[in-house]
């Protein structure tokens, strides 16, 4: 029996990105509504984290730690890391905020934190994508790869906002990646975003009016989103440990038997 996932296998992220409370609660209650599962990636303290902690039958809450240089995380990767999971103790998947990586620092997220899950490889709209278990020493970090996220959508030359198109790729594991800010704006350019930042440098003091303001009304990260989401409604939604204990039974039942 082959590892792979198949293809009807999705899953749905949400990259917090330090949006504010209000278009965290807008989408976590479009999914509370449909039932949908989903994986979101913390990245600060606020009122919506409290809310989505009230639905664990639901979402899975994983870290988004920030490792650049000027981070309100912390100074160095050590630091991050700890506040990260202050953040959310209970954490076994991490996607990093802006997709830093190296070997260095999955070697420190394994000895630092319980994570086993690393969700930061971005592989857009690759077909036969399934999760790789990645060793170092006596610790393993299953790398689950993304196959699409909103804002590298809209930098496409042709950007793709039917859920159809993009499951007619091909098959293998698909990872949606959504931000808050963009689904509440319904982003299909980044104008929207750069006014909102103009009118916000901090984004999380953004206001609903400032917002509604803006908002795009064309095909764009929102009307993609309710579409998944209506989809995974009527079928099934995957968060990281989901993914991670489908594997792992699916290895057990093609390891050879010895005997």
């Amino acid at each position: 029996m082959s590892n792979s996932l198949p293809s009807e296998d999705l899953a749905l992220t949400l990259d917090v990105d330090w949006a504010p409370d209000f278009m965290i609660d807008f989408v976590a209650e479009i999914l509370i509504e449909h039932r949908v599962r989903a994986t979101w990636f913390i990245t600060h303290e606020s009122p919506s984290l409290a809310r989505l902690r009230m639905h664990p039958d639901l979402f899975e809450l994983g870290i988004h730690p920030n490792f650049f240089p000027g981070s309100t995380h912390g100074e160095s990767p050590g630091a991050v890391l700890q506040h990260c999971m202050a953040l959310v103790p209970q954490a076994v998947s991490v996607r990093t905020h802006g997709l830093l990586q190296s070997t260095a620092l999955l070697a420190q997220i394994m000895d630092q934190t319980p994570v086993m899950i690393d969700a930061s490889l971005f592989l857009p709209h690759a077909p036969e994508l399934r999760p790789i278990e990645y060793q170092w020493g006596q610790r393993t970090l299953l790398r689950v790869p993304y196959f699409w996220e909103d804002d590298f959508e809209i930098e496409r030359t042709t950007p793709c906002w039917q859920l159809e198109s993009l499951m007619a790729k091909g098959p293998g594991l698909k990872v949606f990646d959504f931000h808050p800010v963009h689904v509440y704006l319904n982003s299909h350019t980044m104008e929207a975003y750069r006014l909102l930042k103009m009118r916000a440098p901090k984004l999380s003091e953004a206001s609903p009016e400032m917002a509604a303001e803006i908002a795009q009304t064309e095909a764009g990260s929102q009307t993609l989103f309710i579409e998944l989401t209506k989809h995974l409604s009527a079928t099934q939604s995957l968060r990281m440990r989901d993914i991670k204990e489908i594997w792992q039974q699916r290895a057990a039942n093609s390891a050879p038997v010895r005997g």
